[in-house]
């Protein structure tokens, strides 16, 4: 019986709105791995960038996972990038919970745009970087065997394909 779910994927794919609607079906609560870093932090994401860099916002990111790791009952969104790190992508793996969210370049600027709390997103020409980004990563988010498509369907569309798949 699976008793915690892990959602990755790329940032816009939905799996903040995906999980807490998720965990309020399942009665479980909900963990947001970003808001918990930057509570632990005392400040932002894009603060703990700018001091810290993405090696040291990475590091956040390994912390919370593990601390996170063995919780129950919960539904846990994990931030777009965590699947970069090796160690994450194993642990994730692992999880018989693990689900990927899919979700098109377009649909990530169209859902997420020109967001400043995005702190990846910050170059020259953000939609290059969704694609650039998207494409490094999409080779990490394939090693997932539970793939979910998020575009073209409504927030709770996605939550029935995912009770389905946990009923399974």
């Amino acid at each position: 019986m699976i008793n915690t779910v892990f959602l990755v994927g790329f940032m816009g794919s939905g799996k903040s709105e995906v999980g807490r609607l998720l965990a309020d079906h399942l009665d479980w609560s909900f963990v947001d791995l970003d808001e918990e870093i930057s509570k632990k932090a005392g400040c932002s994401i894009p603060e703990i960038f700018e001091k810290e860099g993405e090696p040291g916002f990475r590091k956040r990111e390994r912390d919370c996972l593990l601390e996170f790791m063995e919780k129950t009952e919960a539904v846990i969104s994990c931030g777009g990038g965590i699947v970069t790190v090796p160690e994450n992508l194993r642990d994730l793996i692992s999880q018989p919970g693990s689900f990927c969210l899919q979700v098109t370049p377009e649909e990530v600027w169209k859902r997420i745009g020109q967001d400043p709390n995005r702190p990846m997103l910050q170059a020259e020409n953000p939609q290059q970087r969704i694609r650039d980004l998207l494409a490094s990563r999409a080779p990490l988010y394939a090693e997932f065997p539970n793939q979910v498509k998020t575009e073209n369907f409504r927030t709770s569309e996605v939550v029935e394909t995912l009770l389905s798949e946990l009923r399974k």
